[in-house]
């Protein structure tokens, strides 16, 4: 399957179960993912920090950013690959 998306003209492949296990929370590879999407949705980033901290708040500083590492790392690895 990968070999076929490796064909398209634009294409990104990003292990996030990995990236978020790094991140420090392995539950938030849909966060990695978001991260990873930020640059082509027209949702400004410090908006999506924003939501990531309102959403994971009550869950505690840690939780809070380990998703906000995890949104980071996301962004970061979009942008390597564009």
């Amino acid at each position: 399957m990968l070999s076929e998306i490796a064909t398209l003209p634009r294409h990104i492949a990003i292990d996030a179960d990995t990236v978020a296990h790094e991140a420090g929370f392995a539950k938030s590879s849909n966060i990695v993912m978001l991260g990873a999407a930020s640059p082509f949705i027209a949702i400004p980033y410090d908006e999506l920090e924003k939501a990531v901290c309102g959403l994971f708040s009550r869950k505690g500083e840690e939780v809070v950013n380990a998703n906000l590492k995890a949104l980071r790392a996301g962004r970061e690895l979009a942008g390597r690959e564009r």
